[in-house]
């Protein structure tokens, strides 16, 4: 049998359940023991029938009871079992202490039943462990009984546990067949892992081998493409020989044409670089070099026509511009093209025969229609007679420069249209032409600055040349760096193409002050430092000695204020007083004339020539004659006057003269 300490070992019980478990422990330990049997009446009152008794003694009855189902559950509950087999071997205890041998069962009375095995004097005997009812007369037989009471509800306990242990076995089996699949299902995991492994090894030589055959394949590509680059470059002869031998004279106008020179320039340099590797590299560059010739030989027939063309346009003005600018949309890329690749001796003889035809055409047309409007301009401005010669000088000059300038622009953006610039040899050219255009202004102005003898009408002329003219870059600023310095000057030489106009114009302007400067030295020669005074000039110096004598005037400051305020003045007195000195006179205007229209060092000694010839005719002619013509005056003054009179004439004019200076 199995032991409490053992049965708890075996089936234990969590620490949750033990207070409720000693609780209904305690409760079930109340009840009589009768209580856990509940035997059916008609079992009972059957086996009372038909039990036979023998010497006083029930036979051991089949149990017809059942356990009471709600006490069911405490059966199977060990400690339960422990407490009460604990009081049943107590009561068997006091049993046999309290009585050796037991009395024969009689109706309503037992020893069981006054030791409280009965419940409360029951008359019905206790089960035996058959389930009968049946005497017991001593110990021996109680505690046989008893033991086979305990088997019987041991038997019952261990089926539940019996159950219960198959339960865990079958469980056991269970799980030890799932822990199997387990296994067999891990190692196919491994062998899954070590076949996914070598399917990586495989799929990463695969890649490799794939970008391996990747790189091979674009390295075949390119050798491919080089050779059919190569191949294709040899097969442009055929086309470009067909174009370039077409009949007709418009090969140049197919959309063909430049792009076909284009190619013919890329093959020759292209088997120039591999001549030593192919078979027939130099035949094939020798027919390239044919073709290239042949093309630029079309370029130059087909200028020539047509510029041979457009020199038979009987136009005048601007209309000549529309109709070139119009032949430049198509035969200014062809041109430039040629440009390009004018390298060569024989290919910059064909530039040069267009170009020479070029300026031809322009210079047939140009040089009448330039000498016809110049003379124009000049038969216009003569016919005004009624303007002064000054006006209509400078007027016909002003006109010329415009129409110059507008020549020498218009034929730069012209020859551009056509041409390129860019190189010195361009330029070079470009300014030959115009400066052959420029030579026509250079010999209509020329004769009119030599021939003019008129101070103001050369000041005219010169400060319109100085209009006209490029101004010389700025030297008063030293702290310019010498690129910018360059630069300033590599745009003066060349501003919109019109280099060969300032040019000519600086020349002319040279030669205008240079007349200007000598006219100006004559004029002061003889209407200052030579003048001579004339009897209107007596007669205006006898009327000022007077009016200043009887005005009471022998300040300089006080003749200043007079003519500051003319109307504190009679009319007549007013207009004596205003009168100057001619020979100041004469350098007041001189002065004013040629301001500005000549170089700042030939200006300023010129002036200063002029000042000095007018402080001497002034002191030596002019105060004396003041003073000679007082005494002799038809009312006679005194010396003191007459000398008063000579120095206040002199210091007057000598402010005149140096106001204007400064």
């Amino acid at each position: 049998m199995t032991s409490v300490d053992d049965w708890d070992k075996r089936f234990p019980v969590s620490e949750g359940l033990r207070p409720g478990i000693a609780l209904l422990q305690d409760m079930c330990a109340s009840f009589n023991s009768q209580l856990l049997v509940q035997p059916p009446a008609i079992a009972v009152e059957s086996s009372e029938a038909t039990t036979p008794v023998t010497n006083g003694v029930v036979d051991k009855p089949t149990l017809g009871g059942k356990l009471n189902p709600q006490l069911q559950f405490l059966r199977g509950s060990p400690q339960l079992s422990a407490r009460r087999n604990a009081s049943l071997r107590n009561l068997t205890v006091l049993a046999r202490a309290a009585s050796p041998r037991l009395r024969p069962a009689v109706a309503g009375t037992t020893e069981l039943g006054a030791l409280g095995i009965l419940n409360g004097g029951d008359t019905e005997p206790p089960l035996t462990a058959g389930g009968v009812m049946g005497a017991m007369e001593t110990p021996a037989q109680f505690l046989e009984w008893y033991g086979r009471v305990e088997e019987t509800e041991a038997a019952g306990q261990d089926a539940e546990a019996l159950a219960f242990a198959s339960q865990l076995r079958e469980r056991v089996s269970q799980c030890s067949q799932m822990l199997g699949c387990l296994d067999e299902i891990s190692s196919l995991l491994s062998e899954m892992e070590a076949d996914y492994q070598r399917v990586c090894q495989q799929t990463a030589g695969v890649e490799s081998a794939c970008a391996s055959l990747g790189s091979q394949r674009d390295r075949l590509d390119q050798v491919a493409s080089e050779i059919g680059e190569q191949l294709a470059v040899y097969n442009w002869l055929a086309p470009i020989t067909r174009l370039l031998h077409a009949p007709g004279d418009r090969v140049c106008e197919d959309p063909e044409f430049l792009p076909s020179l284009d190619r013919t320039e890329e093959a020759i340099r292209f088997i120039e670089s591999r001549v030593e590797e192919s078979k027939d590299g130099e035949l094939y560059l020798m027919r390239f070099a044919q073709c290239r010739m042949r093309a630029l030989s079309l370029i130059k027939m087909h200028a020539l026509r047509a510029f041979k063309a457009l020199g038979g346009f009987d136009a005048k003005g601007s209309a000549v511009y529309v109709h070139y600018s119009a032949a430049a949309v198509g035969l200014g890329p062809l041109l430039r093209a040629l440009q390009q690749r004018a390298t060569e001796a024989t290919e910059r003889q064909v530039l040069s025969d267009v170009q020479n035809a070029y300026f031809a055409t322009r210079r047939a047309w140009l040089r009448p229609h330039v000498q016809t409007h110049l003379r124009d301009i000049a038969a216009e401005h003569e016919a005004e007679k009624e303007m002064p010669v000054l006006e209509r000088r400078v007027g016909a000059l002003r006109d010329w420069c415009a129409f110059m300038m507008a020549v020498c622009a218009d034929e730069c953006r012209l020859y551009r249209d056509f041409f390129n610039c860019e190189s010195d040899g361009e330029a070079g050219l470009l300014r030959s032409f115009l400066d052959s255009a420029m030579t026509l202004f250079h010999e209509q102005v020329r004769p009119l600055i030599i021939h003019e003898s008129d101070v103001a009408v050369l000041a005219g002329i010169s400060l319109t040349l100085m209009t006209y003219s490029r101004l010389p870059p700025s030297s008063s600023e030293d702290d310019g760096t010498e690129e910018e310095e360059e630069e300033e000057k590599e745009e003066a030489e060349d501003v919109d193409g019109l280099d060969a106009f300032y040019a000519v114009v600086g020349q002319v302007l040279e030669d205008t002050q240079h007349r200007l400067a000598y006219k100006a030295q004559s004029f002061i020669r003889a209407n200052i430092g030579s003048y001579r005074i004339t009897p209107p000039d007596t007669e205006a110096m006898a009327k000022w000695v007077h009016v200043c004598l009887r005005l009471r005037i022998a300040d300089p400051a006080q003749l200043s204020a007079l003519l500051g305020a003319p109307e504190d003045l009679l009319p007549e007195d007013a207009e004596c007083l205003q009168w100057i000195y001619p020979p100041v006179d004469n350098c007041r205007w001189l002065i004013a004339q040629i301001d500005g229209c000549l170089d700042y060092e030939v200006q300023s000694g010129v002036v200063d020539e002029a000042r000095t010839a007018c402080k001497q005719n002034l002191l030596g002619t002019g105060a004396r004659f003041v003073r000679d013509s007082s005494i002799k005056s038809e009312n006679p003054i005194t010396d003191a006057e007459s000398e008063l009179m000579a120095h206040l004439f002199a210091t007057h004019n000598l402010a005149a003269i140096e106001g204007v200076i400064s």
